[in-house]
């Protein structure tokens, strides 16, 4: 009796050191409904600095409970994000993703929730942003957020057959069917978004502006700009008024303003932007000082893979046509992560930095995504702008400077 009575003990305590969350970490518990017990569900932890994300831990879902520990938080992660995920064939297909999580030093989350709508799963934490948050979901419109999670699920689960991976078995027919099904799943969302984002508007005039608010309320902004919603510009204005100072001041406050009052879209044959960055000691820079020269812009952040695979053909082109070019990798990141980059990576180029990250002069090319590539004649005009990167593309858009 007095055996079994310590092993029990034991074993409580064992259990209870597992359930705690390390001094400078978070400890995430999950338990996940909606699977059957045969399938290979992962879940996945992401954390996003601005619109970058980045995979920093995962867990098999076992009897639908997962454990994600992290013994250290990421000092440049605005928030984090939890994406599940279905192994079938060898393949992961999108089940669903998209629950922000709010994490500071020896916090324990647990989550609980149906995990084909993981938006809306249950999140009970002492972070005051996750509460926030919370409240803030509580509000909307579940039945909205649903249909919203389970447009995006059927969206992302024909992408990923249809384009992502060659060895689907289906048939042209098949193929035209499911696009055919994409393009009617897509039209849905429009309205369906459309209705979540009045949800939000509404909200957002009584709701304390946490860090979830502010980055919804960035999202706002960004319709005015990129959907042409301009009857949201007098209502996000008014929001915006009511930020404090640090917030508008932040990367998401400023972007905010920015869509409010957007740059002017360049193209191929206008002039460059000439707007100032910053160099590694601080120091003011224009586009203007290196004119005589080709140049080759590079915008780009930490957190992007294609930006960090482009890296060392920077390097390259840089080298090889020192005399009549000058490479820019100019960073969207905040200072201390890009300076950390820069020395991670070596980078022996012009190394600038947009204080306006996301915001200033790479929203007037006409781009959202990362990296960007821009070729710029020595006259200050625009020859050619590419998104994305693959190996040897930046020696093929040197070509141009040989026309």
């Amino acid at each position: 009796m007095r055996k079994t009575f310590f092993a029990l003990a034991a074993a409580l305590l064992l259990a209870a050191c597992a359930e705690k969350a390390p001094e400078k970490g978070a400890l995430i518990l999950g338990e996940l409904t909606g699977f059957n017990p045969q399938d290979s569900i992962v879940v996945r932890l992401v954390k996003y600095t601005g619109r970058a994300g980045r995979g920093i831990a995962r867990d098999t879902l076992q009897n639908g409970h997962f454990s994600l520990r992290l013994d250290s938080l990421y000092n440049d992660a605005d928030f984090y994000s939890l994406h599940i995920n279905e192994i079938r064939n060898h393949h992961y297909y999108t089940v669903s993703y998209g629950l922000d999580l709010y994490l500071e030093p020896g916090v324990t989350v647990r989550i609980k929730g149906d995990g084909w709508y993981i938006r809306t799963a249950r999140v009970d934490s002492p972070v005051r942003d996750q509460i926030l948050r919370e409240s803030f979901m509580k509000k909307m419109s579940l039945a909205d957020w649903q249909a919203f999670q389970k447009n995006s699920t059927l969206h992302n689960r024909i992408v990923e057959e249809v384009y992502e991976y060659k060895d689907n078995p289906w048939t042209r027919a098949q193929i035209d069917s499911l696009k055919a099904l994409d393009k009617k799943i897509l039209e849905e969302d429009k309205n369906i978004h459309n209705r979540i984002a009045r949800q939000e508007l509404k909200l957002l005039q009584t709701e304390e502006i946490g860090a979830f608010a502010l980055r919804t309320l960035n999202s706002l902004a960004g319709e005015v700009v990129h959907n042409g919603k301009k009857e949201y510009r007098e209502p996000v204005l008014r929001l915006y008024d009511r930020l404090t100072e640090e917030q508008k001041n932040s990367p998401y406050g400023i972007e905010i303003l920015s869509c409010l009052n957007p740059v002017k879209e360049v193209f191929v044959g206008s002039p460059a932007p000439d707007v100032e960055y910053v160099d590694m000691t601080g120091k003011t820079v224009r586009l203007s000082d290196l004119r005589e020269k080709w140049i080759l812009l590079d915008f780009w952040q930490r957190n992007c893979a294609p930006c960090r695979m482009a890296l060392p053909e920077l390097g390259e082109v840089s080298r090889e046509f020192q005399e009549t070019l000058a490479v820019v990798s100019i960073s969207l990141d905040k200072e201390s992560v890009w300076k950390q980059a820069s020395e991670e990576h070596g980078i022996f180029w012009n190394n600038w930095r947009d204080p306006k990250a996301l915001s200033g002069s790479f929203r007037s090319y006409g781009t959202e995504a990362v990296p960007t590539f821009v070729l710029i004649s020595p006259e200050g005009n625009i020859e050619y702008i590419c998104v994305g990167y693959e190996k040897g593309l930046l020696h093929s858009i040197m070509a141009l400077t040989k026309r």
